[in-house]
């Protein structure tokens, strides 16, 4: 990469940042955001820096009852589980689709035209701009790991001495940027084999999903093993001693490498972490070697790349047409085809809205969405079936399956939601078409906010079916704990609709930002009261009637204060601004 490249794209980046806070603060919600997010970041990073420096000494005792090696071991499985959601989340993703942000529109019609090399070009691109946004959510893992996990950091620190100084830090880092940049290089160069013809995309995406479910697959038999072998250690402890399992050890290696990486003063250097080095040092390799090969074809990856980016941004100045014609595009390409009497059953008045909704997410992704109900609704009936199966046959099992129900339920809820911030921006692509229909603001954020609980409501028809069968004399309970999770499913669509509504364009900088920062608080806190009080109900054993009553009046009072304030935000809400 010449200095040249680097001036040019520093100060396109520069410019970007720029106006991104521009724009931020143009919208007076938007700015306290800001502002509230940036002075959290100061604030609590300044306390703690203070209060390692000046805070007394913890007492050198490990705190409630665990032993050292307990632990160690909880701390090594929320690791490898958190880094196995990223690697599955960040490799998964730059497979199935391009990376559409990294190139711009601007940049086909200025920078592809200088005498700047294509090849030289692109590395800019995405050591530049691409690595900008890898560095955005390492500041979000570390944000959330001083909220949620400064507690178990003290923890760590007394029940394991440091094995190395405190410069192997840094490697973590190195290693976070190794994944990302392998994730985007090889992403870069699928769509340039793509264009030359090569059809590698399948093979990778059929191979990274037969991977994630054989890790799915060895670590939760290992882990119920375990955890029914000794029921004395917690449900995390033997998630640590899952992941510590050969089989298991061996095929999370890639991801066992960033895990050991975060806890290298705790761990030193192991095989994984030198592994892990090795393996996405090569990943990133063979990544540059595919740009240098495709090399000729990089201006057609970045006129693909800023075509696809440009289609949703267009949808802003004519959203129906847009919105249509993409979705009409992926409904010619789907083999599932609509029932007849379904496409001639028109309903009127504002719940239209929702049956267009569903019908065009029906052909445009009908066996995505079939795969997806069905993985909904045998998740909670199969752990809780292979909790009976490993459990005591003389222990009462009854509170055990409650609470796994409805902790799975509200897992799957959690993440639907944590999912549904793009759907909710696609919505707002139609605004401009839908604020003439004569239908008040408020039901329009109710309808737009139906099409995924509708699904969701299907899947827990099927998992209330599942669970009665197996457990048909609790089968009240399944009722009502799946109607209060359909509840708390429409609270964080609303939630998710108030992220979107404050930040509706995810390729502006300081939108991305803010919506990775505030996006887990706002769910947490607008589902929070009415899952506390289920889960509070199902441990102690109150009365079902009363217990899914207070949580559905908790879930209608967060939800309707959600629909008046995302009603306010719709109502003047400008696709332009």
């Amino acid at each position: 990469m010449t200095r040249l490249v680097v001036r040019v794209l520093l100060f396109q980046t520069v410019r970007m940042v720029v106006n991104g806070l521009r724009r931020a603060f143009d919208h007076p919600v938007r700015a306290a955001l800001t502002l509230l997010v940036v002075g959290f970041f100061l604030c609590g990073w300044g306390a703690a820096l203070l209060g390692s420096i000046y805070g007394a000494p913890p007492p050198r005792t490990p705190q409630g009852g665990l032993q050292p090696e307990q632990i160690f071991a909880r701390s090594v499985g929320v690791i490898v589980l958190i880094h196995w959601l990223y690697v599955v989340f960040t490799v998964v993703p730059s497979v199935f689709r391009p990376a559409q942000i990294l190139v711009l529109e601007s940049d086909v019609h200025y920078l592809f035209t200088t005498p700047l090399k294509p090849l030289t070009l692109f590395r800019g691109l995405i050591l530049l701009r691409g690595m900008l946004g890898a560095l955005f959510f390492l500041a979000m893992l570390a944000f959330y790991l001083v909220m949620f996990g400064g507690a178990n950091l003290r923890m760590m620190a007394l029940a394991q001495p440091p094995a190395v100084g405190g410069w192997a830090v840094l490697i973590y880092p190195v290693l976070y940027m190794l994944v990302f940049l392998s994730a985007l290089l090889g992403s870069v160069a699928l769509e340039a084999a793509e264009i030359a013809g090569r059809n590698y995309r399948k093979r990778w995406a059929w191979g990274l999903i037969g991977w994630a479910v054989l890790c799915v697959l060895v670590v939760g038999g290992r882990l119920w093993q375990r955890r029914f072998a000794e029921p004395g250690h917690g449900f995390l402890t033997a998630l640590g001693q899952a992941v510590d399992w050969t089989p298991a050890y061996v095929l999370l290696l890639p991801v066992r490498a960033l895990a050991d990486a975060a806890l290298i003063l705790y761990t030193g250097f192991t095989p994984a972490l030198w592994f892990g080095l090795v393996f996405w040092l090569v990943g990133a390799l063979l990544g540059n070697a595919a740009l240098v090969r495709y090399q000729d074809r990089l201006y057609e990856v970045g006129a693909s790349l800023a075509r696809k980016g440009a289609q949703a941004r267009a949808a802003q100045r004519d959203p129906f047409r847009a919105y249509i014609e993409r979705k009409a595009e992926s409904a010619a390409k789907k083999p599932l085809r609509t029932l007849r009497w379904l496409e001639r059953w028109t309903p009127r008045g504002v719940w239209a809205l929702l049956w267009r909704d569903l019908l065009i997410t029906w052909r445009a992704s009908g066996w995505g969405n079939l795969v997806m109900i069905v993985l909904m609704a045998v998740l909670p009936v199969g752990i809780m079936l292979l909790v009976h199966l490993n459990a005591n046959p003389e222990r009462n099992l009854t509170v055990a399956l409650r609470m796994v129900y409805v902790l799975v339920q509200s897992l799957i809820v959690f993440f639907v939601a944590f999912g549904a911030y793009y759907s909710m921006t696609d919505l707002l692509r139609r605004v401009e078409w839908q604020k003439p229909l004569p239908f008040s603001p408020r039901a329009v954020v109710v309808i737009e906010a139906l099409p995924t609980v509708v699904l969701f409501t299907l899947s827990q028809l099927c998992t209330v079916i599942l669970a009665s069968l197996l457990f048909p004399s609790d089968w009240l309970f399944w009722l009502g704990a799946s109607l209060v999770a359909i509840s708390w499913c429409a609270v964080l669509q609303m939630a998710m609709m108030w992220i979107a509504l404050v930040n509706p364009d995810p390729s502006d900088y300081t939108q991305r930002l803010l919506t990775g920062v505030l996006m887990v608080p706002a769910l947490l806190l607008s589902g929070a009261p009415g899952l506390g009080l289920w889960v509070l109900g199902v441990g102690l054993q109150w009365n079902l009637l009363l217990t899914a009553g207070l949580a559905f009046a908790a879930n209608m009072c967060v939800g309707m204060a959600l629909t008046a304030v995302n009603s306010v935000l719709y109502e003047r809400f400008s696709p332009i601004e």
